[in-house]
């Protein structure tokens, strides 16, 4: 929004863990400051409510929340909050992208991620 505003002036975000949105918003903006590249993937469909119809999305079902490359690998990463557990078909994705060379990894929360990730790097 003010492109002529210098990085350190910008303020800070607070993130939580509290919610999926939340956690997926951290993970994201956490890989990217960190020398990563990720991406939201939204699976839902959108309504066009003039229409008054839905449209099915084209993404395949049951895709991570996350897609992301992190040193120099696929990783798809599953955003599960509470009692929240992987469908059948989240569970294909994953088969699918491990037995593709990907990884993949289901967080539940912040520091769950944050030690995968030293995994992947070794550190």
């Amino acid at each position: 929004k003010y492109p002529n505003v210098p990085a350190y002036a910008l303020p800070k975000k607070n993130f939580t863990d509290t919610t999926a949105n939340e956690l997926t918003k951290a993970i994201v903006e956490w890989l990217t400051l960190n020398g990563g590249w990720a991406t939201r993937v939204s699976s839902a469909g959108r309504y066009i409510a003039s229409k008054g119809m839905f449209i099915p999305s084209t993404t395949k079902r049951g895709t991570a929340d996350i897609h992301s490359v992190i040193g120099g690998r696929h990783v798809s990463i599953e955003v599960k909050i509470g009692r929240d557990k992987m469908s059948e078909a989240q569970k294909k994705v994953q088969h699918d992208v491990e037995k593709a060379g990907g990884l993949y990894f289901v967080a539940r929360t912040f520091d769950e991620f944050i030690n995968f990730y030293n995994t992947v790097c070794n550190k």
